[in-house]
């Protein structure tokens, strides 16, 4: 097996690693971290991948104990500090049902799917995990089946991490089309383990799945809903791949150096996508600014506290929008979901991020509900800020009680509902009684628009 850019090994006989080490002066087909499995053909493996490397590998060694990797010649930047040498991925080992890893690397445009592999009989497969409720859970296409839950997983999963950012790591996660994958070999590594690769089937009738590309075969697989699908050809140009981008940082990165660097001639396209960051209650209240209900202290009921920041909650799949405040420089939660109040062993949530100006194409906006609830496309100003689910609509929502008092919580738009946890009760308000509420939207900024 080969693994390119993971660092995920074989293992012998008696279980441990072995590994191939090799230099390169210059390859520009961008591959990165090379590992063997131990089997009858190494050799005979080890001699064609010297030939496809046409020369250019100065040395090899063999570790019977660390797996090494193929070092990269460097990649030049255009940025004032180039990239260092990138390193390996991080991939957390988790049993299926364990707590949620931190920095999980999410698939592009998904709220609750994360990047995720895992090996039958000896072959890595990716498929995708979520966070349901702080535990982890996954799904892997196998034959014409899915693969889920301990039964059918059993043993370790892995989720793919980002634990740092380009100037600490040397690369960032970048999702291109299939078939622009010989685009810029120079910067770009495919992630892939052996003949798997993660691929990402977006528009797909039913949601979007992450699932694999048997790159021999060139049959992609994904999984849901107890069974698996093949696609193969012509569609597979369009679906979308991860990669890892050797140079710069992401498009509106805000570190330091991404910050320090003087402005393009031409101004970069702006985000209009949210973002929202992983954390777990109890973490340290995050550095980074949230976006606060209002952006103003609220009218709280007493006990409850009236600096309130929009959060996100999975409970078996279904989003719950709710809150989050800062509890003695601890992140504290509330959410409702099914008539219930939930305050404690929340684990894993999601918040929303308020981006710099800088780099974003939008600004959030409080508004009545009226505003939230044009659909007719031709006729919208405001854009709720929401997570759609075949059980609703969710937005984040300010609710004022009967008695004036103030409260965030969520919104099902479609079915006009609210709800909020109050006191540590979940009040919920259904029609007619909505409609004063106050709804988290967006508004694109002049000259800059959302694709729907």
């Amino acid at each position: 097996m080969f693994c390119w850019p993971n660092t995920l090994t074989g293992l012998s006989g008696n279980g441990a690693p072995i590994g191939l080490n090799a230099q390169v002066s210059s390859f520009g087909a961008g591959f990165g971290i090379v590992d063997v499995d131990e089997t009858d053909g190494i050799f005979e493996k080890i001699y064609d991948f010297v030939n496809f490397l046409y020369k250019s590998v100065e040395f090899f060694s063999f570790s019977n104990h660390q797996p090494q990797q193929l070092i990269l010649p460097s990649v030049s930047s255009t940025s004032t500090m180039p990239n260092p040498a990138p390193k390996e991925d991080t991939w957390a080992f988790n049993p299926i049902g364990a707590p949620f890893p931190d920095n999980p690397v999410k698939v592009l445009g998904q709220q609750n799917m994360y990047v995720a592999l895992w090996y039958k009989n000896g072959k890595p497969v990716h498929g995708y995990a979520w966070n349901d409720g702080g535990v982890v859970q996954a799904s892997f296409p196998y034959g014409k089946a899915e693969l889920t839950g301990k039964e059918d997983l059993g043993g370790m999963i892995q989720v793919l991490q980002y634990k740092g950012d380009h100037n600490t790591l040397g690369y960032w996660y970048e999702w291109i089309k299939y078939k622009e994958r010989f685009e810029k070999t120079d910067v770009r590594q495919l992630v892939r383990c052996g003949d798997s690769m993660p691929i990402l089937w977006e528009g797909r009738n039913g949601g979007t799945l992450l699932g694999y590309l048997n790159m021999k075969t060139e049959e992609a697989y994904f999984s849901q809903g107890g069974k698996a699908e093949c696609v193969t050809g012509k569609p597979l140009s369009e679906m979308k791949i991860i990669m890892r981008n050797l140079k710069g940082g992401p498009l509106g990165c805000v570190c330091n150096v991404c910050f320090k660097a003087p402005p393009p001639p031409v101004p970069p396209p702006l985000i209009m996508l949210n973002e929202w960051a992983d954390i777990r209650m109890g973490d340290a209240w995050p550095h980074y600014k949230t976006i606060k209900a209002c952006d103003r202290t609220l009218n709280a009921t007493a006990g409850d506290s009236g600096e309130q920041h929009v959060a996100l909650w999975y409970v078996h799949g279904e989003p719950v929008m709710g809150r989050i405040w800062n509890n003695g420089g601890k992140v504290s939660a509330a959410f409702g979901w099914n008539g219930k109040a939930f305050v404690d062993n929340i684990g894993s949530i999601q918040v929303l991020v308020d981006l710099p100006d800088r780099v974003r194409g939008y600004d959030y906006h409080w508004r009545p509900w009226s505003d939230a609830a044009v659909f007719d496309k031709n006729a919208r100003v405001y854009y709720p800020v929401h997570v759609d689910h075949v059980k609703g609509n969710i937005s984040p929502c300010l609710l004022t009680l009967p008695d004036g008092k103030e409260a965030l919580g969520k919104a099902d738009i479609r079915n006009e509902r609210a709800s909020a946890v109050v006191a540590g009760k979940d009040e919920r308000f259904e029609g007619p009684a909505v409609r004063k509420f106050l709804v988290l939207c967006r508004k694109p900024k002049p000259g800059q628009k959302f694709d729907e």
